[in-house]
């Protein structure tokens, strides 16, 4: 199927198996420095290459837009891994902060202008080309305004934009990656579990935390304002997170896939960070809990468990090119259940603690070995998802 439907699925699998990367990255960092920044923008670098990878398969699958071929989409992936790389590298000491920030402001803008395009080009979906376009314009802000953020750091610029911090995490998990897995979860929930009917009508919850979230971007410092508008995102991911329950009571699986019960620890993570966020506008130390929450639980649960199923078919799809006559396996029998399972008790675990240690409620040694533990082995599952398909050849 590639060059029909499809993108060429070594384009996103590459960058996927990139994202990977500085997801373990992330984890050795939680571990040896605590929960830094450092750690929490190797988290970042491996959300931004799972939506890259993602979105240049999806697009094309839902809304029907021209496929692509794999240079440009590793290119794009590149040029954020390296920015990353530098600003990791700036919060472990060196003087990159500037060269960071600005290679990942304009590969934003190059990214976001060549996705949007696609976006445009497309003929169905079209809720979820607004969706998308939201959430890249959420992405483009948050961009923008942390290479002003590095900028400062580096002292090239005044730090008063340091102040601007909390409005760039509101922007970049809130406004981009929150929407983002919003708008392919409405899609991926019913698709992976095989459900006979949806319970999303006009998806009203999402529009609405879209709205909310840019009124906490522009009303930062009215702290009442703010509190109003996070209440509104936890009624919103709530009632988003129903209306899949209500999906999933219509499957036809008995017994839910590995990356659904990936998702459903990542909507309660969801909710549970809402609520710290809402707690921390009275108390400041649940505002870091509840960044970690968002970040080590809704979202790299979220593409961990959907990578099972995305993963998976970009090696079916390599492994098809390869031999279109090769005997493959079904993708459910490829994965190590056991050893995923285990990997997500061990995240949970880690993602709790650690959103308790930076609540200056317990130390953090502990839960951030679990959930480096944990990461290790949700990625060995996927390690052994892709093995089972790539190296099959006639």
């Amino acid at each position: 199927m590639i060059g029909g439907v499809v993108s060429d699925p070594r384009g996103s699998g590459s960058l996927m198996l990139l994202g990977l990367g500085f997801f373990l990255a992330g984890c050795v960092l939680l571990v040896t420095t605590g929960g830094s920044l450092a750690a929490l923008h190797a988290f970042a670098g491996f959300v931004v290459l799972a939506a890259v990878a993602a979105s240049n398969q999806l697009i094309p699958v839902l809304t029907r837009a021209p496929t692509v071929s794999a240079a440009p989409v590793i290119g794009v992936g590149c040029a954020f891994a390296v920015g990353f790389g530098l600003l990791i590298a700036g919060f472990c000491g060196a003087p990159t902060f500037g060269a960071g920030g600005t290679v990942l402001a304009a590969s934003a803008i190059v990214w976001i202008g060549w996705t949007v395009a696609r976006l445009f080009a497309g003929r169905a979906e079209g809720a979820t080309r607004w969706a998308l376009g939201l959430a890249l314009a959420g992405f483009g802000c948050a961009a923008v305004l942390g290479a002003g953020l590095a900028a400062s750091a580096q002292g090239a610029i005044s730090p008063r934009w340091l102040q601007l911090a909390p409005v760039h995490a509101v922007l970049a998990i809130g406004a981009f990656a929150t929407v983002l897995v919003i708008a392919i979860s409405y899609r991926f929930v019913p698709m992976f579990s095989i459900a006979h009917g949806t319970a999303y009508g006009r998806k009203i919850p999402q529009w609405i935390a879209i709205a909310a979230f840019a009124g906490i971007a522009l009303c930062a410092s009215q702290v009442v304002v703010v509190r109003v508008l996070l209440t509104v995102v936890l009624g919103c991911i709530a009632w988003i997170a129903t209306s899949h329950v209500q999906t999933l009571a219509t499957r036809a699986r008995k017994r839910l896939d590995v990356s659904l019960r990936y998702a459903a620890i990542a909507w309660s993570s969801a909710i549970a960070a809402a609520g710290c966020a809402i707690g921390g506008t009275w108390y400041p130390e649940l505002t870091a809990a509840a960044v970690a929450l968002a970040v080590l639980g809704w979202l790299c649960l979220s593409i961990l468990g959907y990578a099972f199923k995305v993963l998976g078919f970009l090696a079916w799809q390599i492994a098809r090119g390869r031999d279109a006559h090769a005997k493959l396996p079904p993708l459910g029998s490829t994965v190590d259940e056991r050893l995923a399972l285990i990997g997500l008790g061990l995240l949970t675990l880690g993602a709790i603690g650690t959103a308790g240690a930076v609540a200056n409620a317990w130390p953090g040694v502990v839960a951030h070995v679990a959930y480096a533990a944990g990461g290790c082995a949700a990625v060995a599952a996927l390690g052994k998802l892709v093995t089972s398909y790539v190296p099959i050849r006639r």
